[in-house]
């Protein structure tokens, strides 16, 4: 087919596909539905107007619809849906809806009728064809029966020219019709069969009609060696072929084995294989004598993943499944058209577009069902931020009731002076001061007795274990509690627990915390400012912080660095001093002045100059008239030349 028509592609349109589904995607379903019309091994119509068709000449797909007749081949062809409008699709194209061909009763080949008797093609309506019933397309040629009987068929020789082979009387008791080399059949609603020869004429050169068959409910034209054959569906459910040469008008031979058959499908050229339908649905290919049943396409496999299955609390993830059909097709399912079951709804919630959001902490089985298979996943979702204020009291470890639980998806009301907690199907209740608790309606002693601290009520770490069945232990390095189900984690730090992460962090560094520096050039603060560093703070990315107080008592804070950059800083001399630079050096107020300032001057010292403009990129000695003249040149190519150690050449 010509590619000119897929310029009009839009995709799915009412009534073809639902929003928001591409070729390739599949809904579950509960029961596959069964075979409707077969053009090739891949290219199936489903009786729920779906199809399976090929893609790029090796991929297998499936486009939910409601088309509700195909006509074609396995690469490419033509279809009708339900509501009347035309379908398209090719090696390259999945099933679409062509733009604005609305109202079509028929297709045929690369062509199609509509309901007021048009015929088109790709290049538009075509001319001399008006009131046609029923058109036919086989072996490239064309054929139209019209309303008022007449039978037509394209000459090959001759551009938009039909003609006439017949005419019927009873063109409105035709049922279907079918074309192939210069062949027509018509079948009537009667189960008669009458064949069209261009070929076969009287003396006066009119086509002379030949019936072949009183009882049949179905005709295809295939292919045949040496004479294409007719094979016709018998009401007895038997299944025959017209004969060659002399008996092409007879039906020579009956199909052997098939039995209950009330339709054939011609597979493309081929001369001994055709597919037949029982009148229970299902289908059969006739291959040289052999008889094979034709499976419905069914899943085979399911595969399901997770976006991330050891996330964090308030991530939402995304659920990939994939069924893989017995006919070598990998659908993509759209979580949304799945049945997804959570074992722990307080720790996951599905989301309206199929995604999951992670709730609380622990570990839940998620079960994932397509097409009538099921695939098990386990989410350990944990706390991304630690909490606070646990403690340790006479070897027993202590956490928050309200954030802990509240962490772990469940809800914690006031009651009865104590505490309701709600977890999925777990409820616990407890009061500060009393071991004596309740857990699901029943009575229980607890291990350690909750308290009462300036944080809320604090829980023994033990209820957690004996309720919920957490792993519970105290960090005693950086004095805090774990707590975890399977690889799902939490952690609540102490009031200890920071200064000692910090200190650990700090490593080395913490030398140079109460050190005294002037500074000389860093961040635009004030040169040869005093300031002390009151600290270094390790942040979450392994980089620091530098906290300085001026003389004024004002807090300083450095751009983050690298552990390495922080002891560079304060042993390169061009950002910081470790003395004070007024009092190393007695110079005037007015020469301090240009050096804050950045200038240079005739008649400064070296030590003035490198103040002032900071180190040369490099440095050289000439010999004039027995004096040395040093040259400083610096990046910008500013240049400066000393004489007895005095500018005495400025270059700027």
């Amino acid at each position: 087919m010509r590619k000119t028509l897929y310029i009009v592609l839009i995709g799915f349109l009412l009534g073809f596909g639902s929003a928001g589904l591409t070729a390739g995607q599949a809904s579950a379903a509960d029961a596959a539905p069964q075979i409707k019309d077969i053009l090739g091994e891949k290219t199936l119509l489903m009786e729920d107007g779906s199809m399976w068709s090929m893609i790029n000449g090796n991929r297998v797909i499936r486009t939910p619809g409601n088309v509700e007749a195909v006509n074609g081949t396995e690469l490419e062809g033509m279809g009708v849906t339900q509501d009347g409008k035309l379908i398209q699709w090719d090696i390259a194209n999945a099933p679409h809806v062509v733009k604005d061909q609305t109202g079509v009763k028929q297709a045929a080949g690369e062509y199609w009728l509509k309901m007021d008797g048009t015929v088109w093609s790709i290049g538009g309506k075509v001319k001399k064809l008006e009131g046609i019933k029923l058109i036919g397309y086989g072996d490239r040629d064309f054929a139209a029966l019209s309303h008022n009987g007449d039978v037509l068929i394209r000459d090959s020789y001759a551009q938009e020219t039909y003609k006439k082979l017949g005419t019927i009387p009873d063109a409105a008791s035709v049922k279907d019709i079918s074309v192939f080399d210069s062949r027509v059949a018509l079948l009537y609603d009667s189960g008669k069969v009458v064949i069209y020869e261009t070929f076969n004429f009287d003396d006066n050169g009119k086509i002379i009609p030949v019936a072949v068959a009183e009882d049949a409910v179905h005709i295809a034209y295939g292919t045949g060696d040496p004479t294409p054959r007719l094979l016709v569906t018998r009401k007895d459910g038997t299944v025959w072929t017209t004969g060659n040469y002399q008996d092409r008008f007879k039906l020579a031979k009956q199909v052997p084995g098939l039995s209950d058959i009330v339709r054939t499908a011609v597979k493309e050229e081929s001369h001994d294989q055709f597919y037949a339908q029982k009148s229970s649905g299902s289908w059969v290919m006739f291959d040289d004598g052999d008889i094979k049943p034709v499976d419905v396409p069914a899943i085979k496999k399911l595969d399901v993943s997770l976006s991330d299955a050891k996330p964090f609390v308030g991530d939402q993830l995304k659920i990939d499944i994939q069924e893989t059909y017995t006919n070598g097709a990998k659908i993509k399912v759209p979580a949304s058209e799945a049945s997804i079951e959570i074992q722990k709804p307080h720790l996951l919630q599905l989301q309206s577009k199929g995604t999951v959001k992670v709730l609380g902490v622990g570990e839940t089985k998620v079960t994932v069902t397509s097409g009538g298979i099921s695939k098990d996943l386990t989410v350990s979702a944990s706390l991304r931020h630690n909490l606070k204020y646990s403690k340790q009291a006479q070897g027993i470890v202590f956490v928050p009731a309200k954030p802990v639980f509240q962490a772990l998806g469940g809800t914690v009301s006031p009651s009865g002076g104590g505490l309701d907690v709600k977890l999925g199907d777990t409820s616990l209740w407890f009061k500060a001061g009393t071991a004596q608790a309740t857990l699901n309606g029943n009575k229980i002693r607890l291990k350690a007795v909750p308290m009462n601290d300036k944080e809320g009520t604090l829980i023994p770490v033990s209820l957690l274990s004996d309720a919920l069945g957490a792993q519970a232990r105290w960090d005693g390095k950086w004095k805090q509690a774990e707590i975890s189900f399977g690889e799902a984690r939490l952690t609540v730090v102490s009031a200890e627990t920071a200064s000692l992460i910090k200190k650990a962090a700090q490593g080395s560094l913490a030398k140079f915390i109460g050190r005294t520096y002037w500074i000389n050039d860093f961040q635009g603060w004030e040169r040869f400012s005093k300031v002390t560093v009151t600290d270094i703070l390790p942040d979450d990315t392994g980089s620091f912080v530098i906290v300085f107080r001026s003389a004024a008592g004002k807090t300083l804070k450095s751009y983050s660095m690298s552990s390495s950059n922080v002891s560079q800083l304060f042993a390169d001399e061009s950002s910081f001093y470790k003395f004070d630079p007024y009092k190393k050096y007695k110079w005037s107020s007015s020469t301090w002045k240009k050096i804050k300032a950045g200038q240079v001057s005739l008649g400064m010292t070296k030590a003035q100059v490198q103040m002032s403009w900071g180190s040369p990129g490099s440095k050289s000695l000439t010999a004039v008239n027995g004096h040395t003249i040093e040259t400083w040149v610096y990046g910008n190519f500013d240049t400066i030349s000393f004489v007895n150690g005095k500018v005495f050449l400025i270059y700027a």
